[in-house]
């Protein structure tokens, strides 16, 4: 155990570490070392890239800790799915996890547009306001919905906020039912989003990916487009993290290496 612990410290100092280099760091045996990282990237906590023998933390890794520090293992993973987000849709995509009772911005790759949607790491958002909250909201259980419209946390941010606990909860049927959530000028005016959720291992939602933009480059007739392509990219980061929906056949894991070289 304690030798393991030792090899999980480790990636507090580095990204990714090569057997012989790892063994030199922890001064333990090198054929240690390589059993032990077999053993962890078997389970999912480690991934090793096939070409380079480098061992990086893995899906199970992100979703004991989503929000990770700047080498966060879900914004590694994840980092892939919103650059290939953002090339296709042209704007600004955020990857967002729930935590102190907001979505906190823990990734995002901005739109190259002159005019755009702006986000930055560590930026907080409300759940009332907003696909980035909303998404989040939408997936957890009743009991946090209501303890939080019995705060009375739903601050107004824009005339369309929503702010009627009674519209609040079919907003967020709403969403579960669609798997998407879509918000316009609901936090600032003249913006739209569309989001969808990502699962973890479990099935839980962990966190929500997000596109933004000014309203007049997402009209209603673009809408179906940016949905379409959230919610791909969503769904398979959420089967890189070991999510199977019903009635799919679990994905194989990719390396890092291989998931680079896709994007």
């Amino acid at each position: 155990m304690a030798r393991a612990a030792a090899i999980l410290i480790a990636f507090t100092k580095a990204d990714s570490w090569g057997p012989t280099e790892l063994a030199q760091h922890t001064k333990l045996h090198k054929s240690v070392v390589h059993r032990l990282l077999l053993t962890l990237a078997g389970s999912g906590i480690l991934l090793r890239d096939i070409e380079t023998g480098q061992y990086s933390l893995g899906p199970v890794m992100a979703q004991l800790n989503p929000r990770g520090g700047i080498h966060g293992a879900l914004k590694l993973l994840a980092r892939p799915y919103l650059q290939r987000l953002a090339t296709a849709s042209g704007e600004t995509i955020s990857l967002c996890v729930l935590e102190d009772g907001h979505g906190l911005c823990i990734d995002y790759v901005d739109s190259p547009q002159s005019m755009r949607f702006t986000v930055f790491t560590g930026e907080t958002f409300p759940l009332n306001a907003g696909c980035i909250g909303k998404v989040m909201l939408a997936f957890q259980p009743e009991e946090f919905i209501e303890a939080l419209i019995a705060k009375k946390a739903l601050k107004r941010y824009t005339p369309n906020t929503i702010v009627d606990p009674k519209k609040l909860r079919a907003e967020l049927v709403k969403i579960r039912r669609l798997g998407f959530g879509f918000s316009d000028s609901e936090m600032t005016p003249g913006s739209r989003s569309v989001g969808a959720p990502i699962y973890g291992l479990d099935g839980a939602v962990i966190a929500s990916l997000v596109i933004s933009a000014p309203a007049f480059r997402m009209p209603d007739g673009k809408l179906d487009g940016f949905i379409a392509m959230v919610r791909n990219e969503a769904a398979s980061l959420s089967q890189e993290l070991g999510y199977v929906p019903k009635g799919a056949a679990p994905k194989t894991r990719k390396s890092i290496k291989e998931k680079s070289n896709a994007v």
